[in-house]
């Protein structure tokens, strides 16, 4: 049974290793193993014994429960006292999991749930039961790994005979599947057309009707190809919002936005919801340290963490999109740390 958890669990290590944090992905599978202390009346020989199991969790996004999962495990041949027979206990479980981001890679975590335990071999207190547990845990995302690991301790009741054991685990938490949520949306610019050239006409001989202007951006609507701009917002000449860039640079390896942009991005904010159809793509940005799959990460990280705080300002989420391009878009020099610093960066382009 150890032969089986070991090599599961560097097979899935080898696998995942490149994946980024689960933290931006829809699934989590977990490999574990712990120790369960037992109810010294369930009558095992050994009250201290080993289990392995593993877990594939389904992560939610704006929700108060962080994460749903599905846990199996395992104990073999375990000893009875006071006889020679042994028994397997399997064990599943349904947990709910929600986490407490402590700092950017540290969080704890809280889970509860219900399951159920087969004993292969009944005896004395140790029965075939439906099961509750709870526990807390901490975890850690591994810079540049792309995995956690994870620790917790349970509590396990069985319904049956009353029985209570204590569990500890540790695990290794690896990514499955990109997660989308309601903050990446699909972006809205004006499609521009061929330019057209208004006739010249010559002084007239009579009064002239006055040029129709709806949106009142001062294009006429002969010749405005975004009839329907907000009031008071400066356009182009084909009528429509001139492109807006929003530039907000962060530490090494840090999705935290600093405090001296909390002005700038007030203002931004105020400008999306005074604009009822302008809709915003936040796109960000990292300098080349690390592999491309953490870059990739951490620039989706940053990109959210700007939608997170026009959001805190009141800006739906209808109106914004985050895109993140790692490392590939770099505005200046790798070679220096002036130009990582530059290249550290997220964009707001907006759009009507």
């Amino acid at each position: 049974m150890k032969k089986i958890l070991i090599t599961s669990m560097v097979c899935a290590t080898a696998l995942f290793a490149a994946s980024d944090p689960s933290k931006t992905y829809s699934y989590e599978i977990t490999p574990f193993v712990s120790g369960i202390l037992t109810d010294s009346k369930a009558g095992l020989e050994d009250n201290n014994y080993i289990n392995g199991g593993i877990s594939i969790g389904k992560n939610f996004e704006e929700t108060f429960i962080d994460q749903v999962e599905i846990a199996y495990m395992r104990s073999a041949s375990v000893g009875y006292e006071n006889s020679n027979g042994n028994t397997n206990i399997d064990r599943i479980f349904l947990n709910a999991v929600k986490k407490f981001e402590l700092t950017d890679r540290l969080a704890a975590y809280g889970l509860a749930g219900i399951g159920y335990q087969n004993v292969s071999q009944e005896l004395d207190k140790h029965k075939d039961s439906a099961v509750f547990n709870y526990g807390i845990g901490l975890r850690y995302d591994i810079p540049y790994y792309g995995i956690a690991i994870k620790g917790d301790v349970r509590h396990l009741i069985a319904t049956k005979e009353n029985q209570n054991d204590m569990m500890y685990t540790l695990g290794l938490g690896m990514p499955l599947g990109k997660k989308y949520t309601n903050d990446i949306i699909a972006a809205k610019a004006p499609i521009i057309e061929e330019e057209v050239k208004a006739p010249i006409i010559e002084e007239p001989t009579e009064v002239l009707p006055a040029i129709q202007d709806d949106d009142k951006d001062g294009v006429s609507n002969k010749f405005d190809k975004c009839p329907n701009t907000s009031p008071g917002v400066k356009v182009n000449k084909d009528g429509c919002v001139e492109t807006v860039n929003l530039n907000i640079n962060f530490d090494n390896n840090s999705a935290e936005i600093k405090n001296i942009y909390d002005e700038k991005l007030h203002q931004f904010a105020n400008m999306l919801k005074a604009n009822q159809t302008m809709t915003a793509v936040i796109e960000a940005h990292t300098d080349s340290k690390g592999s491309d799959a953490y870059n990739q990460n951490l620039s989706d990280r940053r990109a959210i963490s700007v939608v997170n705080a026009l959001k805190a300002y009141g800006v739906k989420s209808s109106k914004l999109k985050a895109i993140g391009y790692g490392e590939t878009q770099p505005i200046a020099t790798n070679e220096t740390e002036e130009g990582k610093a530059l290249n550290r960066r997220v964009t707001a382009l907006v759009n009507q």
